[in-house]
């Protein structure tokens, strides 16, 4: 039996009535929906939803799993072609977007000679992110190869166009020592202005330099630092009109300097 109950509850303005619904004595109401009903409705979706999946699936899967179409260039290239880079990733773009093999196209990548390092990134639902490093070429390394800041050797194709680059040789394997000897001469004869065109290795470890294009330097085997500082210091002490008749200079003498000028009689030693 249904009854309504009034409770009073008195506060400081007034004396208010609280009614409460009892069902039968002192029991209240049962909640409309109760657990076992709500995990009833909970399953029934989970359930419906899967079969919904399994009929569907090969459609969703399409859907969700898109073939890789787009290519997003994320820096700009000074040496790379950007057909040449679509044409690398051609083989990969056939599969879908989670089977898209990101570690095979970076290894395709770095296998061109004037990429260094490539980042590769999948990008719902079709499209790939690329962020490459280029080489930089400092030096040309022989008569086909160039070598870049850390004395790395790569190989590009149409390396003549780049005959303007210092041209650095030495024994094989050697293209580290040289490189690191290159930027400290380089570091001596700046205050000079004069510039490093190349710088040469002998198989028994002597140095020879071209300066300015068209003045040889023989510096030798040992103290090599020493030797081209001293020259340094005796070049800046020179007329520009008599430094510009130099053609050979021999730093090989322990207290002294060879210099063969463009005019033969002015061939002479100097004493430091």
């Amino acid at each position: 039996m249904m009854r309504a109950k009034a409770r009073f509850k008195s506060t400081g303005s007034g004396v208010h009535a609280n009614h409460s619904l009892f069902l039968g004595g002192n029991r209240p109401l049962k909640p409309r929906y109760s657990r076992k009903r709500i995990q009833l409705l909970w399953f029934v979706l989970l359930l419906s939803t899967g079969l919904l999946f399994q009929q569907n699936s090969q459609g969703i899967t399409s859907y969700v799993n898109r073939p890789v179409v787009k290519i997003r260039i994320e820096n700009q290239w000074q040496q790379l072609d950007e057909a040449e880079v679509k044409s690398l990733l051609a083989p990969f773009i056939i599969t879908g977007f989670f089977t898209f093999d990101v570690a095979g196209v970076k290894q395709a990548l770095e296998q061109h000679p004037w990429i260094a390092m490539a980042s590769v990134k999948r990008i719902w639902p079709d499209s790939v992110a690329l962020n490459i490093t280029e080489q930089i070429a400092i030096a040309r390394w022989g008569d086909r190869q160039l070598l870049n800041q850390y004395g790395e050797i790569f190989e590009p194709h149409g390396v003549d166009q780049y005959a303007a680059l210092p041209w650095l040789t030495g024994p094989n394997d050697s293209q580290y020592q040289v490189m690191e000897q290159y930027q400290l001469m380089n570091q001596i004869l700046f205050p000079t202005g004069l510039r490093l065109n190349g710088l040469f290795l002998s198989s028994r470890g002597s140095w020879n330099l071209t300066l300015n294009e068209n003045m040889h330097v023989s510096v030798g085997r040992g103290e090599v630092d020493e030797k081209l500082q001293r020259f340094v210091r005796f070049y800046d002490g020179q007329d520009v009109l008599q430094t510009e008749r130099f053609r050979s200079i021999d730093l090989r003498y322990g207290n002294g300097i060879a210099i063969a000028s463009a005019v033969k009689e002015l061939t002479s030693v100097a004493i430091r």
